[in-house]
């Protein structure tokens, strides 16, 4: 019996049809990305309009500079940025809250297939905060969450509360700083709020690296107490104390300071 070996044809064949395959759907490939990248340049798909809506201390011009750059160019050099589909609404929310930390928030959606809209929430500031210690130099916005954002004017009369104290770099941008953290904060200011009257008011906060807060009123009175403290039970020991026997012939402005940091006992004194 004669016998035939035609296995190394097979394997030609095989691999004949194994690149004739490849190349199949590698042209497929090529044709998809190509009628994608033409697509992505259609005119009526490209944004040619952007608005800019609620910036008052950020000019709606710089906003406009910055979220064009982020639609020039393409992505891979094939696809287009500027396309409605396709621009980068993260990259431009990121951007603007990198680059301008007076932006409390960044909201970016489609307008029609040719415009998008930029709406910006800014900061609004609760108080001052002035550095670590005492002459550091200018003083810059604090907004209600302990965000350092930007530098304020010397005003000729005091207008917010001044904090000092130690303040980091947040990750939503380099330029911005946080004071304590938002719930310190929140905490803190209420209680100085709760704290000021309008005779006499606070004027100053400072909070050392242990944690101890010295409030100064206008009639150089200190209320000391403790950061990890709840607001709430700090108030309430003030109160009880101004109803004490060594207040009752005094009035708060004969008193150097109260120190509040020992629980149920208080500290005092006079001037």
């Amino acid at each position: 019996m004669a016998r035939v070996d035609i296995s190394s044809g097979l394997r030609i064949r095989r691999r004949r049809r194994r690149a004739w395959a490849l190349a199949g759907v590698a042209l497929v490939l090529i044709g998809l990305v190509t009628g994608a990248a033409a697509f992505s340049h259609a005119p009526f798909l490209r944004i040619t309009r952007i608005e800019i809506v609620g910036a008052q201390t950020v000019a709606s011009s710089t906003i406009m500079d910055t979220v064009q750059q982020q639609l020039s160019g393409s992505y891979f050099f094939i696809f287009a940025r500027d396309n409605i589909f396709l621009y980068p609404k993260r990259g431009i929310d990121n951007a603007l809250l990198f680059l301008y930390p007076q932006l409390k928030s960044v909201d970016v959606h489609a307008g029609d297939f040719n415009s998008i809209a930029v709406s910006v929430v800014e900061r609004a500031p609760k108080a001052l905060w002035c550095g670590s210690g005492p002459g550091v130099g200018a003083c810059s916005y604090v907004d209600e969450d302990g965000v350092v954002y930007a530098q304020a004017p010397d005003f000729n009369m005091p207008l917010y509360v001044e904090y000092l104290g130690v303040a980091t770099g947040t990750p939503v941008s380099d330029s911005a700083l946080q004071f304590l953290t938002s719930e310190q904060f929140h905490s803190l200011a209420a209680l100085i709020d709760a704290l000021t009257t309008p005779e006499n008011q606070v004027h100053t906060v400072t909070v050392d690296d242990v944690g101890d807060v010295r409030a100064y009123f206008q009639n150089n009175f200190i209320l000391i107490f403790s950061l990890g403290d709840e607001g709430g039970d700090i108030y309430e020991r003030y109160k009880l104390a101004l109803q004490s026997d060594p207040f009752k012939n005094h009035t708060i402005a004969d008193f150097e300071y109260l120190d509040l940091r020992f629980g149920d006992k208080l500290y005092y004194k006079l001037k």
